[in-house]
């Protein structure tokens, strides 16, 4: 997955470059957390030495700025790309072409003007990263105006400008719903796999399942939960559980499932493999 700069965030300059270096490592560290995410490119209209962040200090200097962390520098390193549209994309850059794309703020005093790097999010439906230059770009909701020969609308842009963004709710439905599902498999082995199990009547055939589950590469650990559910998938969960039940057992036996499921697409990725498995 690829984000789009914002352009836009490099204005206002910083003061100095003291604090020009305090913008960039807020940027890198969202970065960081966005990479661990599936975000491998930053698509920007400008290259590097040209987006400023004070007078005569551009993103070049600071990647190049020896007074800087490396492990700061080094997540920035080769992530800044151009063009803003991929050259092979036509259908988009046909989209780009056949409209206008502006953003403007008169509460804070910005005039109408053209949004490149929004207008390429917006197209690729993807997040927009913005250097935390004022409160602005600090939103993870931008508005862009999309005006045709015929009709003028206002739709929004996801934007991050820190790390803490990326844990907004909305930020995070959109990353679990973009980009392929790639599950990870536990270093577990089935013996080592923990099962914990209430003394009842349903225990043999609890522990029945559980024997084929530990076999699966997606399951860490099981033990009884309450019983009820009509379904062998009763419930999923983004923190990687699962809740099956035993549906053709006489109590409908249920049983608390932890996978390696990070979110609740790749949990639910999971489900799917374990009902068509054991179900």
């Amino acid at each position: 997955m690829e984000m789009i700069f914002n352009e836009l965030s490099i204005f206002p300059l910083s003061n100095n470059e003291y604090e020009a270096n305090n913008k960039m490592e807020k940027f890198s560290n969202a970065v960081a957390v966005a990479r661990k995410k599936g975000f491998r490119n930053i698509r920007s209209y400008h290259n590097i030495n040209q987006i400023d962040l004070s007078e005569k200090y551009s993103v070049h200097n600071w990647i190049h700025n020896k007074n800087i962390s490396k492990n700061y520098r080094d997540i920035l390193f080769g992530m800044i790309i151009q063009p803003f549209i991929n050259e092979d994309d036509e259908l988009v850059e046909e989209r780009y072409i056949n409209a206008n794309y502006y953003f403007e703020d008169e509460e804070n005093g910005i005039k109408k003007q053209e949004c490149v790097g929004l207008a390429s999010a917006y197209l690729y439906e993807t997040l927009s990263i913005s250097l935390s230059s004022s409160k602005i770009w600090d939103k993870h909701l931008i508005p862009i105006v999309i005006e045709t020969e015929n009709s003028r609308t206002i739709d929004s842009v996801l934007n991050i400008s820190s790390k803490e963004v990326l844990d907004v709710e909305e930020i995070k439905t959109f990353i679990e719903n973009s980009g392929d599902v790639i599950l990870i498999k536990t270093d577990l082995l089935p013996k080592e796999k923990k099962i914990h199990l209430a003394s009842h009547h349903g225990q043999s055939e609890l522990q029945s399942l559980c024997d084929k589950l530990k076999l699966s590469d997606y399951v860490i650990e099981m033990r009884s939960t309450n019983w009820g559910g009509k379904n062998f998938i009763r419930e999923t969960y983004s923190n990687g559980v699962i809740e099956i039940v035993l549906v053709n057992s006489q109590r409908e036996y249920a049983l608390w499932v932890q996978t390696t499921g990070k979110n609740l697409r790749e949990t639910r990725a999971i489900s799917e493999i374990l009902r068509k498995k054991y179900s």
